[in-house]
């Protein structure tokens, strides 16, 4: 399967960071990098998060010490600015999600600093640039890191597993549920064998059902995949069929439909490059093939999905050529204008990117670039 290149997306000096995440009310999670953004460089240290973010901006949540900044891409221009907003306490390896009852807030969940695993919740209100503490009630999981974005269903997070120290995970092999709407963490009964435990694995929301991808426990790397359904709460081992990633951690995923990709992450020998398709109904693996250069291999970025308003060809025109228009001022995604002129014909609309912002590979070198490819 042949997929739209990798592109990089040019923006303006990009942020200066230490670890962040990146939020889009619908983007995902990353590490460090090299830049082609505008505005002022974020330049990170590993491991930022991407989050869902709010139009036109995508937030990276800067929080390794000693920054405890917000950086914002306006997606329309390519700039990049960074603030200092006050009270979120330093972190990496953090989760990020956003709830349906607050779409238009961020919450944060566990990671570490220097001095150690937090297992707290920080909220910041993009419009007022504060953070919060909420007094969350029932007990919290244990102090833990836990890098993701897309482990949300409805007001709920969902954490299983986390690093305890270096590369040793936690051994509670309990699944944890937020809810944002009460404020109270649980640890439903669950069915079946539930994963063994690890730390930078995926965990992805499809629907009801919670996928999890790989991760590792000591120098073990694991391949395997489970799944629970929120609706029985019953834990299966999947065999699926495919090409199916090799023992990995450390990569990012994202949901769209059916289908869920994945990207980067480490293994015994370096960092990886590639992406991978699985289709939830099929049970199928798929690695997908560029007709274009590969991004540098990374582990610990931040990737999630966003609307991109595109022009597609005019009815006289090469039919496959579609125009990412940077420029386009928002419209509902399920709109489509069209713009008539003699014999042209051009529509224009949203297509959904894959984002993915900094990382770093197995030599130690952060990025803080920005790149994107097209997904069904």
């Amino acid at each position: 399967m042949v997929c739209t290149p990798w592109l990089p997306l040019e923006t303006a000096p990009a942020l200066e960071l230490a670890t962040a995440a990146l939020i889009y009310p619908q983007l995902v999670t990353p590490r460090k990098g090299r830049s082609s953004l505008s505005g002022e460089q974020i330049q990170t240290k590993a491991s930022q998060m991407c989050t869902p973010w709010i139009w036109p901006l995508a937030y990276v949540i800067v929080s390794c010490h000693p920054h405890k900044r917000i950086g914002s891409l306006e997606t329309g221009t390519h700039q990049w600015d960074l603030a200092t907003w006050e009270g979120l306490l330093p972190r990496y390896e953090h989760a990020s999600f956003v709830p349906s009852c607050m779409p238009h807030s961020i919450w944060v969940f566990g990671g570490a600093d220097q001095s150690g695993n937090r297992n707290c919740l920080q909220v910041l209100n993009p419009e007022t640039r504060t953070w919060t503490t909420p007094e969350v009630t029932c007990p919290a999981p244990s102090p833990r890191t836990f890098h993701t974005s897309s482990a949300a269903i409805g007001n709920q997070l969902y954490v299983f597993g986390g690093g305890e120290r270096g590369t040793q995970p936690v051994q509670d092999v309990k699944l944890h549920v937020f809810d944002a709407t009460t404020l109270t963490w649980s640890q439903p009964e669950t069915l079946g064998n539930p994963p063994s435990p690890r730390h930078g694995h995926v965990m992805v929301a499809a629907g009801t059902q919670l996928f999890i991808h790989g991760g590792l426990a000591g120098d073990t790397f694991f391949d395997d995949l489970h799944c629970i359904d929120i609706s029985d709460m019953k834990w299966q081992k999947l065999n699926p069929t495919g090409a199916a990633p090799a023992g990995c951690a450390a990569h990012s995923a994202v949901a769209v439909g059916k289908h869920i990709y994945i990207f980067g992450g480490m293994t015994p020998t370096g960092a990886l490059d590639v992406m991978y398709q699985y289709h939830t109904e099929k049970q199928h693996w798929t690695l997908l093939k560029f007709d274009t250069l590969l991004p540098p291999g990374r582990l610990d970025h931040s990737m999630c999905i966003i609307p991109w308003p595109v022009t597609s060809a005019s009815e006289n025109e090469d039919s496959n050529s579609v125009t990412l228009n940077c420029e386009a001022e928002r419209g509902d995604s399920a709109d489509k204008e069209v713009t008539k002129g003699g014999d042209s014909q051009k529509s224009h609309t949203d297509t959904l990117l894959c984002f993915v912002f900094g990382g770093m590979n197995t030599e130690g070198e952060i990025y803080d670039d920005c790149i994107v490819t097209v997904v069904d």
